[in-house]
């Protein structure tokens, strides 16, 4: 299953996402949305699944979930936007009882890939404003049989 990861959009879709995540099957966004017309637009490429973010207002906020669990492929994704630490975020999992393969998150728009105590932490950076240096960003995440492989786009703010 190939999946377009996207977070921090802040009310604003770059164009050159629709060519990015065109051939998705699933588009998730972890968070700082905007508004619901950013998802309405995503949903036009692929099902969309999502989270609310620190930014976010109502109606988001009451539509959908601050943390949220999905099952892709053999492998088990945790969705939410604030994760302090790998380390922190995962005994937070360990106490919900909660199997988790993959986390994806946002906030800190800053593309990232760690493995930490068998869980790979995934931030796709934000698609209208890094703070990285690179770039704004979305990734692709795709899963066969259990195993996640990563791909990250970076792109000039005016693409």
């Amino acid at each position: 299953m190939k999946i377009g990861l996207i977070s921090d959009t802040h009310n604003q879709l770059p164009a050159r996402v629709f060519d990015d995540f065109a051939g998705v099957d699933l588009i998730i966004h972890a968070g700082d949305i905007g508004s619901q017309r950013v998802l309405d637009e995503l949903k036009i490429i692929a099902p969309i699944k999502a989270v609310y973010g620190n930014m976010d207002n109502h109606p988001l906020t009451g539509n959908l979930c601050r943390t949220d669990f999905l099952k892709i492929e053999g492998a088990f994704l945790c969705i939410t936007h604030i994760v302090n630490s790998p380390r922190s975020f995962a005994y937070e999992l360990f106490k919900m009882g909660k199997k988790t393969d993959i986390v994806i998150f946002g906030h800190t728009h800053r593309a990232e890939q760690v493995w930490f105590n068998h869980i790979l932490f995934i931030n796709p950076g934000s698609a209208v404003q890094a703070r990285d240096g690179r770039g704004p960003s979305v990734a692709i995440l795709t899963i066969e049989e259990g195993k996640a492989q990563v791909n990250f786009i970076f792109f000039n703010k005016d693409d």
